[in-house]
């Protein structure tokens, strides 16, 4: 609530302004100058033409599993997408590293897949698996050496399954 020097509140409205105020100096002020704050940080990136999530946070993608599995640093990342059997990977960090999503299918077929395109723009690549109807895969990130083929296995998530979606 924003206080003007004319105007006396009550002693019920004050109290109401001093439990609601978040930084408990309950003049208002510090919130006052955080929504200024926000305010000209969105302009400045809708000026500019990002959005506001990416104004506000790095450029880095955390899909549904990620190269390290605390999340603390997240350098490549990858998502299934059931209805249309895409993998999306992200390579999050401008490292030298691939990002590699390895595992298994339903058909028996190997899943590897790259993105060895860099960080450069959203850092993603997408892949179309072409899974049988109602398939699945079982899959982990990891970051590798693309000219070399080699997957570093102390940089891989957790395996994740999932299953297709025929619509």
């Amino acid at each position: 609530m924003v206080k003007f020097p004319s105007l006396k509140a009550s002693a019920a409205s004050a109290e109401t302004e001093r439990a609601t105020d978040t930084n408990g100096g309950g003049n208002g002020k510090w919130n006052l100058r955080k929504w200024a704050l926000a305010v000209s940080s969105l302009t400045a990136a809708v000026a500019v033409g990002f959005p506001p999530a990416i104004a506000q946070a790095a450029a880095e993608h955390v899909g549904d599993l990620c190269t390290s599995n605390n999340y603390t640093a997240c350098d490549g990342s990858a998502s299934f997408v059931k209805v249309g059997d895409h993998m999306l990977i992200w390579d999050n960090e401008a490292d030298g590293h691939s990002v590699v999503v390895e595992g298994s299918r339903s058909d028996g077929l190997k899943l590897r897949k790259w993105n060895h395109s860099g960080s450069d723009g959203d850092g993603k690549v997408d892949h179309n698996l072409n899974l049988p109807e109602n398939g699945w895969i079982r899959y982990k990130v990891c970051l590798g050496e693309y000219g070399s083929k080699d997957t570093l296995e102390n940089t891989c998530s957790v395996s994740k399954m999932e299953y297709a979606s025929a619509s």
